[in-house]
């Protein structure tokens, strides 16, 4: 049985190794300018204030006992130029191959959600890359819509 929760402090190790699964699989395949070295340079550092900041989430799905998924969430205030409103900002979702068709990552996506609301934010967000069909499909059947789109000119 799956149990989403809290990580803790003694969890960051495992993280940064399924962060750099992330990196790896995603960024990696999708992002030309993605320093897939990152998680292992800077995660544990990251992962310790994610930890402890009352402004983030950071989520563990365990396995008997064994974490093989993760999200990190924070929280996020809207710009000047729009109505003063929180947003829940989904900045990332890895579930160990292993591990995956099980329904984790919806799991932790629904924790994600329900840590936005209980904390008054009007939408939560989550950014994906376009040729990611599979996240595409993923974050559409948990009801996040296409608002906007980034465009960019390879030079």
């Amino acid at each position: 049985m799956i149990a989403i929760g809290p990580a803790l402090q003694s969890d960051i190790a495992d993280l940064v190794v399924l962060e750099m699964g992330l990196f790896r699989e995603d960024a990696g395949t999708h992002e030309r300018f993605a320093d897939v070295t990152w998680p292992e340079r800077e995660g544990h550092d990251d992962f310790e204030r994610l930890i402890g900041n009352p402004s983030a989430t950071v989520l563990a799905a365990r396995d008997q006992g064994v974490i093989v998924g993760f999200a990190v969430g924070y929280l996020q205030q809207s710009s000047p130029t729009r109505l003063p409103v929180t947003y829940g900002v989904l900045r990332s979702l890895y579930v160990d191959p292993a591990s995956r068709n099980a329904g984790i990552g919806c799991q932790l996506t629904e924790a994600f959600i329900a840590w936005a609301r209980a904390n008054g934010c009007a939408e939560a967000l989550v950014d994906s890359y376009a040729a990611n069909e599979g996240a595409q499909r993923f974050y559409a059947r948990h009801g996040f819509e296409a608002v906007s789109v980034s465009r960019a000119l390879l030079l």
